[in-house]
């Protein structure tokens, strides 16, 4: 009867509440495991049953509504009674039997003897097992509980004995708070199970909104009734529009202030947000809570959108006033210096976000993509040149998982024809330059940002010059985002009727099945001839403004500044 750990919690629990989530933890326990194997286990869990229908017996007494607190435990009560019946009954079988077939071989020896005939045999008793549990169960309590008599009046009670240690079974039925495990969700894991923690960094905030919402409960509290109110809430969550930075660092004080505000000059968040951010994220902090048996209970299920969530934006290519507006500006055109890109000067600065937004306009890559870039992921077949992002050279043989390229998708891995504008701007003289001075990237100044989950972005050092860019130039078109510098070449692609099948590879979108297959490791020659031929009247208007600026560099009109 090493197993009664719970009978110290049970002393401990000042109210019904505190018993029943002990109870109720264990019932859960308990059923988890199946029935009882033995009488040992059989009468641990028939203790445990009348502890249980004393609780029920108090609680109705008393007028506690106990289903509502605990919803789980009438159906789980059920379910652990019936498996001790079943137990109770095979078991009692089984001994009935063993204690026969002895008793039957023990009449059958003192026959044989001579010292007894077979009507005198001892007849054999069915076994009890009520009594023997109630006895082992008395046994056990009594070791446990030497200090529970009452002392004689006047006598001075004795000191309590401290609290032996809980058992496993103990540590186990006793929940930890939500921001405990959200805690332990965000620590960074080691290099080996470093990948298996990939977006827990963008759940956090929806955790903690949920966290701050309910409370902070215990694991075991996070009843149906909780996960409900958390469902109805979440689309309550206003985006930052219009409201003060310091009502807006958590996403609970958003939700506070737009509760506090009567929604004044406010808006919902989209759907895709509430969906793709808070849904994704609160579904991986339960998987997690569950796998590492924090949380016992089902896992919820998200359905609350309102009809005020915005509808998701679709993305929309530059228009062309709007591209070369963009590429007016002085970091295309003479600075003022290295730091100050974007005021007019008699610098010409080839900086990192010079070349992430013309690589991103005439390729079609993602930002992140950019940013990784290698000098040797620039190459050439003899005829064209090509950025090769596929994440390792499978003709050379495995590499190492740390040394892959982090793309967003498979089908990032890629080949991508440069166009010829990129090499009349210079950049084979960037990366050559590079190589001389032993540098690996072609963008060294280019630094990734870090998550608290120790995944990294690339994309931010050019997201946050769009964001002042957007700002300066006054864009306010919501459908306009550093991603429509992708929408972009994709129009281009379109226009100039180029197959769907190389549409997708030049972006490195999925294809379907068929697409997945072919020689994908080379350049194909029919697809870098439409790159270098694609030059639509904007791209030659881009070209004027571009190589005015380049040839002024060259010819000493404005100073050519190095960033690395």
């Amino acid at each position: 009867m090493d197993n009664l750990g719970w009978v110290q919690e049970l002393i401990a629990a000042p109210d019904l509440e505190a018993l029943g989530t002990v109870l109720d933890a264990r019932l859960h326990a308990y059923v988890d495991r199946g029935p009882p194997v033995n009488e040992r286990l059989l009468a641990e869990r028939c203790a445990f049953e009348h502890e249980v229908r004393r609780y029920l017996s108090r609680a109705q007494e008393r007028g506690y509504a106990y289903p509502q607190r605990f919803p789980r435990m009438p159906s789980t009560w059920v379910d652990f009674v019936n498996q001790n019946k079943a137990a109770e009954s095979e078991i009692a079988r089984l001994n009935v039997r063993r204690a026969y077939e002895s008793g039957r071989h023990e009449a059958a020896e003192a026959v044989k003897e001579g010292w007894a005939t077979p009507a005198s045999s001892a007849i054999v008793q069915p076994f009890d097992p009520i009594a023997m549990i109630d006895r082992l169960v008395q046994d056990a309590v009594a070791q446990r509980l030497p200090l529970l008599a009452a002392p004689k009046v006047g006598s001075i009670a004795p000191a309590a004995e401290p609290k032996t240690p809980p058992t496993n079974d103990t540590a186990e039925s006793t929940s930890c708070r939500m921001s405990d495990v959200l805690a332990e969700f965000l620590k960074p894991l080691d290099r080996k199970r470093k990948h298996t923690a990939k977006g827990r960094g963008e759940a956090a905030p929806v955790v903690q909104f949920a966290v701050d919402l309910l409370g902070d409960p215990l694991m075991n509290e996070l009843t149906e009734a909780k996960w409900k109110l958390l469902d109805e809430a979440l689309p309550d969550i206003p985006n930052r529009d219009n409201i003060p930075r310091k009502f807006s660092e958590t996403l609970y004080q958003r939700y506070k202030y737009a509760e506090a505000t009567n929604w004044s000059k406010l808006e919902r968040v989209t759907t895709t947000t509430i969906k793709s951010r808070y849904w994704a994220g609160l579904y991986k902090f339960v998987d997690f809570a569950i796998a590492e048996k924090h949380y016992r209970g089902p896992r919820p299920k998200f359905v609350c959108i309102d009809p005020e969530n915005l509808a998701p934006l679709p993305r929309d290519a530059f228009d062309d006033e709007e591209l070369l507006t963009l590429l007016n500006l002085p970091l295309f055109t003479g600075c003022k210096n290295r730091v100050h890109v974007w005021q007019p000067g008699g610098y010409f600065v080839q900086s990192h976000i010079y070349w992430g937004f013309l690589i991103c306009i005439l390729t079609g890559m993602r930002p992140g993509e950019v940013g990784q870039l290698k000098c040797a992921d620039i190459r050439t077949d003899g005829e064209f040149y090509y950025f090769d992002l596929r994440q390792f050279d499978a003709r050379h043989g495995r590499v190492a998982v740390k040394d892959l390229r982090n793309l967003k998708t498979n089908a990032a891995g890629r080949v991508i024809p440069i166009h010829p504008l990129l090499i009349e701007l210079g950049l084979l003289d960037r990366m050559q330059d590079l190589m001389d001075k032993q540098e690996e990237r072609l963008f060294p100044e280019w630094d990734a940002y870090t998550r608290k989950d120790g995944t990294i972005r690339w994309s931010q050092p050019l997201s946050k010059a769009w964001q002042y860019v957007k700002t300066k130039l006054k864009l306010d078109r919501a459908d306009l985002t550093l991603y429509s510098t992708r929408h972009l070449m994709a129009d281009w692609l379109d226009n100039d009727a180029i197959a769907q099948r190389t549409r997708d590879r030049i972006l490195g979108h999925a294809s379907d099945v068929r697409g997945r297959y072919g020689r994908k490791g080379i350049l194909d020659p029919q697809i870098a001839a439409k790159i270098e031929a694609l030059e639509p009247q904007v791209i030659k208007q881009m070209r004027e403004i571009l190589l005015a600026a380049k040839n002024r560099a060259d010819a000493g009109e404005l100073t050519m500044l190095k960033t690395y």
